[in-house]
Protein backbone atom coordinates (compact mmCIF):
# COMPACT_ATOMS: atom_id res chain seq x y z
CA UNK A 1 0.00 0.00 0.00
CA UNK A 2 1.42 3.36 -1.01
CA UNK A 3 0.99 6.64 0.82
CA UNK A 4 -1.07 9.04 -1.27
CA UNK A 5 -1.63 12.75 -0.94
CA UNK A 6 -5.32 12.10 -0.36
CA UNK A 7 -4.44 10.14 2.80
CA UNK A 8 -3.55 13.45 4.45
CA UNK A 9 -6.70 15.33 3.42
CA UNK A 10 -8.19 17.06 6.44
CA UNK A 11 -4.96 17.10 8.49
CA UNK A 12 -5.19 20.86 8.95
CA UNK A 13 -8.76 20.70 10.23
CA UNK A 14 -7.91 18.02 12.78
CA UNK A 15 -4.78 19.92 13.81
CA UNK A 16 -6.65 23.15 14.49
CA UNK A 17 -9.54 21.39 16.24
CA UNK A 18 -7.28 19.33 18.54
CA UNK A 19 -4.98 22.22 19.40
CA UNK A 20 -7.97 24.46 20.19
CA UNK A 21 -9.52 21.81 22.45
CA UNK A 22 -6.25 21.30 24.35
CA UNK A 23 -5.72 25.02 24.92
CA UNK A 24 -9.29 25.47 26.17
CA UNK A 25 -9.35 22.44 28.46
CA UNK A 26 -9.69 23.41 32.13
CA UNK A 27 -7.42 20.58 33.27
CA UNK A 28 -4.70 21.73 30.87
CA UNK A 29 -5.04 25.34 32.01
CA UNK A 30 -4.70 24.32 35.66
CA UNK A 31 -1.68 22.16 34.80
CA UNK A 32 -0.09 25.09 32.95
CA UNK A 33 -0.50 27.37 35.96
CA UNK A 34 1.08 24.76 38.25
CA UNK A 35 3.98 24.18 35.84
CA UNK A 36 4.61 27.93 35.53
CA UNK A 37 4.63 28.37 39.31
CA UNK A 38 7.10 25.51 39.72
CA UNK A 39 9.32 26.88 36.94
CA UNK A 40 9.27 30.37 38.46
CA UNK A 41 10.16 29.06 41.92
CA UNK A 42 12.85 26.64 40.73
CA UNK A 43 15.55 29.28 40.11
CA UNK A 44 15.43 31.03 43.51
CA UNK A 45 15.18 27.67 45.29
CA UNK A 46 18.21 26.26 43.44
CA UNK A 47 20.13 29.50 44.02
CA UNK A 48 19.54 29.32 47.77
CA UNK A 49 20.40 25.60 47.89
CA UNK A 50 23.69 26.29 46.05
CA UNK A 51 24.61 29.01 48.51
CA UNK A 52 23.74 31.97 46.31
CA UNK A 53 22.45 34.24 49.05
CA UNK A 54 23.22 37.87 48.30
CA UNK A 55 26.75 38.34 49.57
CA UNK A 56 28.28 41.46 48.16
CA UNK A 57 31.63 41.14 46.40
CA UNK A 58 33.55 43.41 44.05
CA UNK A 59 31.87 41.72 41.13
CA UNK A 60 28.35 41.61 42.58
CA UNK A 61 25.73 44.09 41.34
CA UNK A 62 24.08 44.41 44.79
CA UNK A 63 25.06 47.15 47.25
CA UNK A 64 26.69 46.23 50.55
CA UNK A 65 24.82 46.86 53.77
CA UNK A 66 27.59 48.84 55.48
CA UNK A 67 26.74 52.52 56.02
CA UNK A 68 30.22 53.76 56.91
CA UNK A 69 33.80 52.46 56.88
CA UNK A 70 36.26 54.26 59.16
CA UNK A 71 39.74 53.77 57.71
CA UNK A 72 42.92 54.29 59.73
CA UNK A 73 45.72 54.34 57.17
CA UNK A 74 49.21 53.86 58.62
CA UNK A 75 50.84 52.59 55.43
CA UNK A 76 52.35 55.83 54.21
CA UNK A 77 50.42 55.69 50.92
CA UNK A 78 47.50 57.83 49.80
CA UNK A 79 44.51 55.53 49.12
CA UNK A 80 42.02 57.94 47.54
CA UNK A 81 39.01 56.79 49.57
CA UNK A 82 36.72 59.36 47.95
CA UNK A 83 36.93 57.45 44.65
CA UNK A 84 35.62 54.13 46.02
CA UNK A 85 31.89 54.66 45.21
CA UNK A 86 32.79 55.59 41.61
CA UNK A 87 35.13 52.60 41.25
CA UNK A 88 32.58 50.01 42.38
CA UNK A 89 28.82 50.54 42.45
CA UNK A 90 28.26 48.13 45.35
CA UNK A 91 29.67 50.85 47.63
CA UNK A 92 27.38 53.59 46.32
CA UNK A 93 25.57 53.75 49.69
CA UNK A 94 28.72 53.35 51.77
CA UNK A 95 30.79 56.25 53.14
CA UNK A 96 34.56 55.74 53.47
CA UNK A 97 35.92 58.04 56.19
CA UNK A 98 39.63 58.76 56.81
CA UNK A 99 40.08 58.76 60.60
CA UNK A 100 43.04 61.16 60.27
CA UNK A 101 40.53 63.85 59.36
CA UNK A 102 38.52 63.29 62.55
CA UNK A 103 39.26 64.68 65.98
CA UNK A 104 38.85 61.22 67.50
CA UNK A 105 41.55 58.77 68.58
CA UNK A 106 40.75 55.40 66.97
CA UNK A 107 42.22 52.02 67.92
CA UNK A 108 41.16 48.38 67.93
CA UNK A 109 40.71 48.64 71.68
CA UNK A 110 38.27 51.56 71.55
CA UNK A 111 36.33 51.02 68.28
CA UNK A 112 33.45 49.25 70.03
CA UNK A 113 32.48 52.45 71.83
CA UNK A 114 32.58 54.44 68.61
CA UNK A 115 30.87 52.21 66.05
CA UNK A 116 27.22 51.71 65.19
CA UNK A 117 25.85 48.25 64.14
CA UNK A 118 25.92 49.29 60.48
CA UNK A 119 29.55 50.54 60.55
CA UNK A 120 33.04 48.98 60.56
CA UNK A 121 36.57 50.09 61.44
CA UNK A 122 39.51 49.12 59.20
CA UNK A 123 43.16 49.57 60.17
CA UNK A 124 45.84 49.38 57.48
CA UNK A 125 49.42 49.35 58.76
CA UNK A 126 52.97 48.66 57.66
CA UNK A 127 55.29 46.33 59.58
CA UNK A 128 58.81 47.62 59.00
CA UNK A 129 60.47 44.64 60.65
CA UNK A 130 58.62 41.96 58.67
CA UNK A 131 58.46 44.13 55.54
CA UNK A 132 54.75 43.50 55.00
CA UNK A 133 51.38 45.19 55.23
CA UNK A 134 48.38 44.08 57.31
CA UNK A 135 44.70 44.98 57.19
CA UNK A 136 42.44 44.48 60.18
CA UNK A 137 38.66 44.91 59.99
CA UNK A 138 36.49 45.23 63.11
CA UNK A 139 32.71 45.28 63.61
CA UNK A 140 30.28 44.94 66.49
CA UNK A 141 28.92 41.56 67.51
CA UNK A 142 25.39 42.72 66.68
CA UNK A 143 26.32 44.05 63.24
CA UNK A 144 23.53 44.50 60.69
CA UNK A 145 25.27 43.12 57.60
CA UNK A 146 26.78 39.77 56.52
CA UNK A 147 30.46 38.87 56.82
CA UNK A 148 30.74 38.95 53.04
CA UNK A 149 30.30 42.74 53.11
CA UNK A 150 33.37 43.09 55.33
CA UNK A 151 35.35 40.90 52.93
CA UNK A 152 34.28 43.15 50.07
CA UNK A 153 35.51 46.27 51.86
CA UNK A 154 38.82 44.68 52.78
CA UNK A 155 39.29 43.47 49.21
CA UNK A 156 38.60 46.95 47.84
CA UNK A 157 41.04 48.62 50.27
CA UNK A 158 43.67 45.99 49.55
CA UNK A 159 43.34 46.78 45.84
CA UNK A 160 43.68 50.51 46.52
CA UNK A 161 46.84 49.86 48.53
CA UNK A 162 48.36 47.77 45.75
CA UNK A 163 47.63 50.46 43.18
CA UNK A 164 49.13 53.14 45.46
CA UNK A 165 52.29 51.07 45.93
CA UNK A 166 52.72 50.54 42.18
CA UNK A 167 52.03 54.22 41.51
CA UNK A 168 54.72 55.07 44.06
CA UNK A 169 57.17 53.23 41.84
CA UNK A 170 56.19 55.43 38.87
CA UNK A 171 54.18 52.63 37.18
CA UNK A 172 51.85 53.76 34.41
CA UNK A 173 48.08 53.27 34.55
CA UNK A 174 48.23 50.47 31.94
CA UNK A 175 50.94 48.67 33.90
CA UNK A 176 48.98 48.99 37.16
CA UNK A 177 45.88 47.56 35.43
CA UNK A 178 47.89 44.54 34.26
CA UNK A 179 49.50 43.92 37.66
CA UNK A 180 46.20 44.18 39.55
CA UNK A 181 44.06 42.17 37.11
CA UNK A 182 42.63 38.86 38.38
CA UNK A 183 43.99 35.49 37.30
CA UNK A 184 42.77 31.90 37.08
CA UNK A 185 44.47 28.77 38.34
CA UNK A 186 44.35 25.35 36.70
CA UNK A 187 45.46 22.21 38.53
CA UNK A 188 46.40 19.31 36.23
CA UNK A 189 48.01 15.92 36.50
CA UNK A 190 51.33 15.27 34.79
CA UNK A 191 49.62 13.25 32.03
CA UNK A 192 47.14 16.06 31.40
CA UNK A 193 49.93 18.62 31.20
CA UNK A 194 52.08 16.52 28.87
CA UNK A 195 49.22 15.43 26.59
CA UNK A 196 47.72 18.97 26.70
CA UNK A 197 44.27 17.48 26.13
CA UNK A 198 42.69 14.59 27.97
CA UNK A 199 39.23 13.16 27.57
CA UNK A 200 37.09 14.92 30.20
CA UNK A 201 34.43 12.51 31.44
CA UNK A 202 32.58 15.20 33.42
CA UNK A 203 32.22 17.37 30.31
CA UNK A 204 31.09 14.44 28.12
CA UNK A 205 28.59 13.28 30.73
CA UNK A 206 27.31 16.82 31.30
CA UNK A 207 26.69 17.45 27.59
CA UNK A 208 24.98 14.08 27.18
CA UNK A 209 22.69 14.45 30.16
CA UNK A 210 21.63 18.02 29.26
CA UNK A 211 20.53 16.99 25.78
CA UNK A 212 19.05 13.67 26.93
CA UNK A 213 16.97 15.27 29.68
CA UNK A 214 15.59 17.83 27.21
CA UNK A 215 14.53 15.08 24.80
CA UNK A 216 13.25 12.89 27.63
CA UNK A 217 10.99 15.68 28.88
CA UNK A 218 9.55 16.27 25.41
CA UNK A 219 8.97 12.55 24.75
CA UNK A 220 7.38 11.70 28.10
CA UNK A 221 5.08 14.72 27.94
CA UNK A 222 3.98 14.12 24.37
CA UNK A 223 3.41 10.37 24.79
CA UNK A 224 1.14 10.88 27.79
CA UNK A 225 -0.92 13.60 26.08
CA UNK A 226 -1.28 11.74 22.76
CA UNK A 227 -2.30 8.43 24.29
CA UNK A 228 -4.81 10.09 26.60
CA UNK A 229 -6.24 12.18 23.75
CA UNK A 230 -6.66 9.21 21.40
CA UNK A 231 -8.28 6.99 24.01
CA UNK A 232 -10.68 9.75 25.16
CA UNK A 233 -11.84 10.36 21.59
CA UNK A 234 -12.34 6.64 21.01
CA UNK A 235 -14.35 6.31 24.20
CA UNK A 236 -16.54 9.31 23.29
CA UNK A 237 -17.10 8.12 19.69
CA UNK A 238 -15.69 11.44 18.47
CA UNK A 239 -13.08 9.69 16.33
CA UNK A 240 -15.78 7.77 14.41
CA UNK A 241 -17.61 11.01 13.72
CA UNK A 242 -14.45 12.71 12.45
CA UNK A 243 -13.61 9.84 10.11
CA UNK A 244 -16.78 10.50 8.13
CA UNK A 245 -15.10 13.53 6.54
CA UNK A 246 -11.39 12.96 7.33
CA UNK A 247 -9.01 10.22 6.21
CA UNK A 248 -7.79 7.95 9.05
CA UNK A 249 -4.13 8.85 8.53
CA UNK A 250 -4.96 12.56 8.41
CA UNK A 251 -6.85 12.15 11.71
CA UNK A 252 -3.82 10.62 13.41
CA UNK A 253 -1.24 12.97 11.88
CA UNK A 254 -3.30 16.09 12.66
CA UNK A 255 -3.80 14.94 16.23
CA UNK A 256 -0.10 14.14 16.70
CA UNK A 257 1.07 17.43 15.21
CA UNK A 258 -1.36 19.35 17.43
CA UNK A 259 -0.11 17.65 20.59
CA UNK A 260 3.52 18.09 19.49
CA UNK A 261 2.90 21.81 18.98
CA UNK A 262 1.19 22.12 22.35
CA UNK A 263 3.96 20.30 24.24
CA UNK A 264 6.73 22.18 22.45
CA UNK A 265 4.99 25.47 23.26
CA UNK A 266 4.61 24.35 26.87
CA UNK A 267 8.30 23.50 27.24
CA UNK A 268 9.35 26.72 25.48
CA UNK A 269 7.07 28.74 27.77
CA UNK A 270 8.51 27.03 30.85
CA UNK A 271 12.02 27.84 29.62
CA UNK A 272 10.98 31.48 29.14
CA UNK A 273 9.48 31.62 32.65
CA UNK A 274 12.69 30.19 34.10
CA UNK A 275 14.70 32.78 32.16
CA UNK A 276 12.59 35.61 33.56
CA UNK A 277 12.85 34.06 37.03
CA UNK A 278 16.64 33.95 36.64
CA UNK A 279 16.79 37.67 35.84
CA UNK A 280 14.45 38.60 38.70
CA UNK A 281 16.29 36.35 41.17
CA UNK A 282 19.54 38.03 40.18
CA UNK A 283 18.23 41.27 41.66
CA UNK A 284 18.27 39.91 45.21
CA UNK A 285 20.50 36.81 45.11
CA UNK A 286 23.79 35.75 43.56
CA UNK A 287 22.73 33.55 40.61
CA UNK A 288 26.32 33.25 39.40
CA UNK A 289 26.63 30.14 41.58
CA UNK A 290 24.56 28.27 38.98
CA UNK A 291 26.94 29.31 36.21
CA UNK A 292 29.86 28.26 38.39
CA UNK A 293 28.32 24.82 38.90
CA UNK A 294 27.95 24.37 35.13
CA UNK A 295 31.50 25.59 34.51
CA UNK A 296 32.80 23.24 37.21
CA UNK A 297 31.30 20.29 35.33
CA UNK A 298 33.49 21.14 32.32
CA UNK A 299 30.64 22.19 30.04
CA UNK A 300 31.59 25.18 27.96
CA UNK A 301 31.08 26.77 24.57
CA UNK A 302 34.44 25.33 23.53
CA UNK A 303 33.30 21.78 24.26
CA UNK A 304 30.03 22.20 22.35
CA UNK A 305 31.51 24.23 19.49
CA UNK A 306 28.33 26.31 19.58
CA UNK A 307 27.43 27.78 16.19
CA UNK A 308 24.30 28.05 13.99
CA UNK A 309 25.20 24.63 12.54
CA UNK A 310 25.36 23.11 16.03
CA UNK A 311 21.94 24.53 16.90
CA UNK A 312 20.52 23.18 13.62
CA UNK A 313 21.92 19.70 14.31
CA UNK A 314 20.39 19.62 17.78
CA UNK A 315 17.01 20.84 16.51
CA UNK A 316 16.89 18.26 13.70
CA UNK A 317 17.80 15.46 16.12
CA UNK A 318 15.23 16.61 18.67
CA UNK A 319 12.52 16.82 16.01
CA UNK A 320 13.20 13.34 14.59
CA UNK A 321 13.21 11.71 18.04
CA UNK A 322 10.14 13.72 19.04
CA UNK A 323 8.26 12.64 15.91
CA UNK A 324 9.17 8.96 16.32
CA UNK A 325 7.84 8.81 19.87
CA UNK A 326 4.73 10.80 18.90
CA UNK A 327 3.77 8.45 16.03
CA UNK A 328 4.39 5.36 18.16
CA UNK A 329 2.31 6.84 20.98
CA UNK A 330 -0.57 7.49 18.58
CA UNK A 331 -0.51 3.91 17.31
CA UNK A 332 -0.33 2.36 20.78
CA UNK A 333 -3.14 4.63 21.95
CA UNK A 334 -5.44 3.38 19.21
CA UNK A 335 -4.83 -0.18 20.38
CA UNK A 336 -6.58 0.67 23.65
CA UNK A 337 -10.30 0.97 24.30
CA UNK A 338 -10.78 2.55 27.74
CA UNK A 339 -9.22 5.18 29.96
CA UNK A 340 -7.95 2.38 32.24
CA UNK A 341 -5.49 1.53 29.48
CA UNK A 342 -3.84 4.98 29.52
CA UNK A 343 -1.33 4.17 32.25
CA UNK A 344 -0.07 0.79 30.92
CA UNK A 345 0.05 2.14 27.35
CA UNK A 346 2.03 5.18 28.45
CA UNK A 347 4.31 2.96 30.54
CA UNK A 348 5.25 1.05 27.38
CA UNK A 349 6.42 4.26 25.70
CA UNK A 350 8.20 5.51 28.83
CA UNK A 351 10.12 2.25 29.21
CA UNK A 352 11.15 2.36 25.56
CA UNK A 353 12.32 5.96 25.84
CA UNK A 354 14.11 5.26 29.13
CA UNK A 355 15.95 2.39 27.48
CA UNK A 356 17.40 4.81 24.93
CA UNK A 357 18.13 7.37 27.65
CA UNK A 358 19.97 4.85 29.83
CA UNK A 359 21.93 3.55 26.83
CA UNK A 360 23.14 7.10 26.18
CA UNK A 361 24.08 7.79 29.82
CA UNK A 362 25.77 4.42 30.43
CA UNK A 363 27.89 4.43 27.27
CA UNK A 364 29.02 8.07 27.18
CA UNK A 365 32.09 7.29 29.28
CA UNK A 366 33.33 4.66 26.86
CA UNK A 367 35.92 5.68 24.30
CA UNK A 368 35.20 2.71 22.06
CA UNK A 369 34.59 3.83 18.43
CA UNK A 370 32.58 0.65 17.74
CA UNK A 371 30.23 1.30 20.66
CA UNK A 372 29.83 4.91 19.53
CA UNK A 373 28.72 3.71 16.07
CA UNK A 374 26.32 1.12 17.55
CA UNK A 375 24.48 3.49 19.88
CA UNK A 376 24.40 6.17 17.18
CA UNK A 377 22.63 3.82 14.73
CA UNK A 378 20.33 1.87 17.06
CA UNK A 379 16.82 3.34 16.46
CA UNK A 380 15.92 3.59 20.15
CA UNK A 381 19.25 4.99 21.36
CA UNK A 382 20.29 6.99 18.30
CA UNK A 383 17.96 9.91 18.98
CA UNK A 384 19.75 10.39 22.33
CA UNK A 385 23.29 9.47 21.30
CA UNK A 386 23.99 10.48 17.69
CA UNK A 387 23.99 14.32 17.98
CA UNK A 388 26.01 14.32 21.22
CA UNK A 389 28.53 11.84 19.86
CA UNK A 390 28.96 14.09 16.85
CA UNK A 391 29.41 17.24 18.96
CA UNK A 392 32.10 15.69 21.14
CA UNK A 393 33.89 14.23 18.12
CA UNK A 394 33.21 10.49 18.51
CA UNK A 395 31.54 10.21 15.08
CA UNK A 396 31.69 12.21 11.87
CA UNK A 397 28.91 14.02 10.06
CA UNK A 398 28.48 11.11 7.62
CA UNK A 399 27.59 8.76 10.49
CA UNK A 400 25.24 11.38 11.94
CA UNK A 401 23.50 11.77 8.57
CA UNK A 402 23.18 7.97 8.30
CA UNK A 403 21.63 7.91 11.78
CA UNK A 404 19.12 10.55 10.69
CA UNK A 405 18.30 8.49 7.60
CA UNK A 406 17.56 5.43 9.75
CA UNK A 407 15.35 7.46 12.08
CA UNK A 408 13.50 8.88 9.09
CA UNK A 409 13.01 5.34 7.77
CA UNK A 410 11.44 4.35 11.12
CA UNK A 411 9.14 7.38 10.93
CA UNK A 412 8.03 6.46 7.40
CA UNK A 413 7.48 2.85 8.50
CA UNK A 414 5.24 4.00 11.35
CA UNK A 415 3.31 6.23 8.93
CA UNK A 416 2.95 3.26 6.57
CA UNK A 417 1.55 1.09 9.38
CA UNK A 418 -0.84 3.89 10.29
CA UNK A 419 -2.12 4.11 6.74
CA UNK A 420 -2.84 0.36 6.61
CA UNK A 421 -4.50 -0.36 9.92
CA UNK A 422 -5.48 2.92 11.59
CA UNK A 423 -9.14 2.80 10.50
CA UNK A 424 -9.56 -0.70 11.89
CA UNK A 425 -7.80 0.28 15.11
CA UNK A 426 -10.12 3.23 15.66
CA UNK A 427 -13.08 0.84 15.51
CA UNK A 428 -11.33 -1.69 17.75
CA UNK A 429 -12.99 -2.44 21.07
CA UNK A 430 -11.55 -4.92 23.54
CA UNK A 431 -8.53 -5.49 25.76
CA UNK A 432 -5.33 -3.60 25.10
CA UNK A 433 -3.75 -4.95 21.94
CA UNK A 434 -0.48 -6.84 22.26
CA UNK A 435 2.28 -7.20 19.66
CA UNK A 436 0.75 -10.35 18.20
CA UNK A 437 -2.53 -8.56 17.60
CA UNK A 438 -0.75 -5.73 15.80
CA UNK A 439 1.03 -8.15 13.47
CA UNK A 440 -2.17 -10.06 12.78
CA UNK A 441 -4.17 -6.91 12.01
CA UNK A 442 -1.40 -5.59 9.76
CA UNK A 443 -1.36 -8.89 7.87
CA UNK A 444 -5.15 -8.96 7.49
CA UNK A 445 -5.34 -5.39 6.20
CA UNK A 446 -2.42 -6.08 3.90
CA UNK A 447 -4.26 -9.05 2.42
CA UNK A 448 -7.38 -6.93 1.91
CA UNK A 449 -5.32 -4.22 0.26
CA UNK A 450 -3.81 -6.86 -2.08
CA UNK A 451 -7.29 -7.92 -3.21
Amino acid sequence: MKLRKSDFTGTGKVYRFTLSQMMKGKANIISLIIFFLIAAASIPVMTVMMGGEKAASPDSPGAVGIAAVYVQNDTGYELGLESVPQRNEIFENTEFVDTDLMNVEWSKDTYESMLQPEEIYVHLQRDEEKMCFSIGAYALEDKEFPDGDIDSCVSMLSGLLDEARYAGQDAKAEQIAVMTSPYNTNVQSVSEYLEEKEDDFDARFGVQILYSVALLILCTFVSSFIIQKVIEEKASKLAELLMVSVQPLALLVGKILAVMTYIFGLVASLAAVMGISYMVTGQFADTSVMQQQIAASGISADILNISPVTVLILLVSLFLGYLQVSLLSGLIGTGCSSTEDVEPANLTIVLLVMAGYMAAIMTIGSGSPVLAYVVSLCPVASMFCAPVRYLIGDIGFGMLAFSWALQLAVILLLAYVCARIYRALMMYRGSRMKLGGWISMLHQNGAKGGR
